[in-house]
Parts: C-alpha cells; sequence; structure tokens
C-alpha cells in the first residue's frame, strides 16, 4: 500500500495544477455525487433500478441552488463503447444536467468507468455519430459534452481560511482500475458484462463488487488524506465513508447504485453530510422518495484542524 501512496505528491501537484478550483464558504451549497454508471437501459444498466430516485435528487439540488460535482464514472463507457444508447435513455437526465451546467453550477470529473472522456479526439467520435443518427438525436447529451470540460480532480478552498479539499474519482490508487484500465474494460465489457446479465456474475476486479478490495482501496485513500494532511472525498468503492474527526478526514460518496438507494455528500452552511435518497412506504401504502441524513452534519473546521494532527 504505501508504494501506491508514494507518488502521492505528483498526483497531487497534477490535480492543483491541472484540476478544478472552486472557493466556497459558509453560504455555498455543494453535492458530490458519483459512480452513476449511467447505461444503455438494458440488463446491464447498473443504473436502471434507481433511476427515479437519481432524478429527485437532481431535481432537488437543482431547485435548491446546489452546485453539482459528478466525481468520476457518470457514464458507463467500459461496458458501452460509445454515448449512443446512454444518450438515448437518459436524455431526461441529461436536460437536468444541462439546467445546472447553464447556470454555471456544474463540475465533471471522470473516473476509470469514463475515462475516455479525458480524451477530446472521444468527444469528436461522439459528435460525428451523433450527427449520423441525424434528427438532433441525444442533442441533449452531446450539447453538454461538446462545451464542458472534464476534469481529474477538484480543489474546493474554504473561504476565509483558504485550507483545501481535495476531490477526485479514486481509482488513481487502484492498480488494475487505472494503470490496466484498458484490460480491465476489455474483460467488463466482452466478458463480465454477459455474465452479470445471464447469471449475476460480479467483476472480481471492481471494488465495488469486491468487499475486499474495496476495504483495501479505501485504506490506502484513507492513507493518502493523513499523509497529505488534506480533506479528501472520493467515489470509486461504492463504500460510503463518512469519519469522525479525529478518526480520519478521508471521505466517500458511495454510488447511484445501491438496491434501491443513492448516497452522496453535502457540503452546506460550513459543514458536510453524508446523505442517503431512497424509496420509502407511508402509512397508507404510497411509495415516496425520502431524503436523510446518515452522517454529520459536522463542522468543517474540525476536520481542517484534524488534517494537520495526523
Amino acid at each position: 500500500m504505501k508504494e501506491q501512496c508514494t507518488e502521492s505528491n505528483d498526483f497531487f501537484k497534477r490535480l492543483y495544477k491541472n484540476g478544478k478550483l472552486i472557493e466556497f464558504d459558509e453560504k455555498s451549497k455543494i453535492v458530490f455525487i458519483s459512480d452513476v454508471h449511467r447505461g444503455d437501459g438494458g440488463y446491464a444498466d447498473s443504473l436502471r433500478q434507481n433511476r427515479n430516485i437519481y432524478k429527485a435528487a437532481l431535481g432537488f439540488y437543482y431547485e435548491n441552488g446546489y452546485t453539482l460535482i459528478e466525481l468520476g464514472d457518470g457514464d458507463e463507457l467500459w461496458k458501452n463503447k460509445d454515448c449512443l444508447d446512454i444518450a438515448y435513455n437518459y436524455k431526461d437526465v441529461f436536460s437536468m444536467l444541462n439546467n445546472f451546467y447553464d447556470d454555471n453550477r456544474l463540475c465533471l470529473v471522470y473516473g476509470n468507468h469514463d475515462i475516455v472522456k479525458a480524451n477530446p479526439e472521444f468527444i469528436k467520435r461522439q459528435e460525428r455519430l451523433f450527427a449520423n443518427a441525424g434528427n438532433g438525436f441525444g442533442r441533449e447529451m452531446i450539447n453538454l459534452y461538446s462545451n464542458i470540460t472534464f476534469y481529474e480532480g477538484v480543489i474546493l478552498r474554504y473561504m476565509p481560511s483558504k485550507e483545501d479539499i481535495i476531490a477526485f474519482h479514486g481509482h488513481q490508487v487502484d492498480f488494475i482500475n487505472c494503470e490496466m484500465w484498458k484490460t480491465s474494460r476489455f474483460l467488463v465489457r466482452h466478458v463480465w458484462r454477459f455474465m452479470e446479465g445471464v447469471a449475476g456474475f460480479k467483476p472480481p476486479t471492481s471494488p465495488a463488487s469486491n468487499y475486499d478490495k474495496g476495504t483495501k482501496i479505501d485504506h490506502i485513500l484513507g492513507h493518502l488524506a493523513r499523509k497529505e494532511k488534506k480533506v479528501i472525498i472520493c467515489g470509486h468503492t461504492h463504500n460510503d465513508i463518512f469519519p469522525e474527526a479525529d478518526e480520519g478526514i478521508y471521505f466517500n460518496d458511495g454510488c447511484c447504485v445501491f438496491p434501491s438507494a443513492v448516497t452522496c455528500i453535502e457540503l452546506t452552511g460550513g459543514k458536510i453530510s453524508l446523505i442517503k435518497w431512497a424509496i420509502e412506504v407511508d402509512s397508507k401504502d404510497v411509495l415516496y422518495i425520502n431524503k436523510t441524513i446518515i452522517g454529520g452534519p459536522e463542522n468543517l473546521e474540525k476536520y481542517f484542524y484534524y488534517a494537520k494532527q495526523f
């Protein structure tokens, strides 16, 4: 694990050089949502079961003035080689994302499953595919992706103390899903995708499907946060994590593909909270989507203080 953290200085330098800088204060409202895995609407589309929960969360955050940071793996581009089916099946979602973008309240970070977004040539290829489809096909997605910048990470600077939170997907410390992502993508796209649909098989290299692997990645990220003395927010492992301030400074927003639940992290009023969106049943047996705080809220200043103590 130490070897995987030895290059953290270079990684952080790269993020500070190329990442998105967002200054915020106690009046700001920010939400981190990762591992959405928007797919083609078929049996291997991990978001399909939580589509309405996810849309309800997006609607709430837009109407209440939040800045949305999608922290990687927004689209499932390992199982799908292009964006055509994703755009078709989630055009309503991309309309909502465009609303955030038009209000300058959207930041998109790529993860390992959509790392191809970092390559401008991939977006140009999508533009050609959509143009060939004709009739304005997928305009909600392609209009957004042709104009927005995809980042590897975000530096959130809390004012006026100027303490930083570093947010990135988290695959950067996962050798199989970072250095060997092309091999992993091939196996997911051509082998495990179909085994998942037929027999419920889960990819053994995925931290989301392997508890031990996910826990090891979370441990590495927690070590990285303490080593760099920075509060870190990630996704990738699908494990929602919200530590006490004296226990750690690494947070994980979970994912959108839990069984009947979506988790995320909010920064509001100078505090940090872990949120769960889920389908509930009221006293009249009517289904509704409920928002629950499952971690916090805790003052950010507490974590900034303890970050200096590790």
